[in-house]
């Protein structure tokens, strides 16, 4: 059974002036447990409007969204908020997604308390702390505030928080496009080996053809909320078919080599 399968998913915003904008357009999709699917595509393009669809972060117009075999679109508010900590996000900005009145420990602490499955503070702290250090930061990390952090850092802890519940899905909303070349290659990294440990699954929303390449398994290029092309992403972007992903390529840097079967370790 596949862990996402969306059917003629559907979304539309009203403009100002109070014109309806179709954001998402009859979008299907379906993806596999311990896949990585990219979805690539101009700003505009709709794809982290799919990205909230998805996780029912905002609600679609029409059509079906199953994660592990359940409708979300027909759950109630408290059934969801129960499933929510298998089904996590990791924005784009991290220290605009982090309360910065909070220290890390509360930031990361905060979803155990919403979800209830961490009963005392001790056990709490020791799960938060063992989290931190999963995504590479120790115990001193605990008591500062994430203004005192570099912004690898920052997207570290905002990882922390997602992973902390043990979900099964995450999306990663353009995680790495606001760190530069260094970083952005670490955080890639270190996302690909807790993949490999905890058996996730991601859906990666981004507008880097290239660090698509080499970290998804597959790709989907949406266009004007459309999907234009979908399939492995060695068979798309090796040899695009449509023209508008010919001219993303066109667009993107050239590719770099890598082997077959090695995409984490090149990131």
């Amino acid at each position: 059974m596949p862990i996402i399968e969306l059917k003629d998913v559907r979304k539309t915003f009203r403009s100002p002036q109070g014109l309806p904008v179709t954001a998402v357009d009859g979008v299907s999709l379906s993806v596999e447990r311990g896949e990585t699917l990219g979805i690539i595509g101009e700003s505009g393009s709709g794809k982290s409007t799919l990205g909230r669809l998805i996780l029912r972060l905002i609600e679609a117009d029409s059509g079906t969204i199953m994660l592990e075999g359940e409708d979300i679109r027909q759950l109630s508010k408290a059934q969801l908020r129960k499933r929510r900590r298998r089904w996590q996000i990791v924005f784009q900005e991290p220290f605009a997604s982090l309360n910065p009145r909070l220290t890390i420990r509360q930031i990361v602490e905060e979803p155990l308390i919403v979800a209830k499955t961490y009963g005392s503070r001790a056990e709490r702290l020791s799960k938060v702390t063992a989290t931190l250090e999963e995504v590479g930061l120790s115990r001193e990390f605990l008591n500062r505030r994430p203004a005192n952090l570099s912004g690898g850092q920052q997207q570290r802890v905002g990882i922390a928080r997602c992973l902390v519940t043990d979900p099964t899905l995450v999306v990663l909303d353009e995680p790495t496009s606001s760190l530069d070349l260094t970083i952005r290659a670490s955080i890639l990294r270190m996302l690909a080996e807790l993949q490999l440990a905890r058996g996730l699954t991601y859906v990666f929303v981004s507008h880097d053809i290239e660090t698509v390449r080499h970290f998804c398994s597959s790709v989907a290029v949406m266009h004007r909320g459309k999907f234009v092309e979908t399939g492995s992403t060695d068979d798309v972007l090796s040899n695009p078919q449509q023209a508008y992903t010919q001219a993303l390529m066109a667009a993107a840097m050239p590719p770099i080599p890598y082997t077959p079967g090695e995409r984490a370790a090149t990131v």
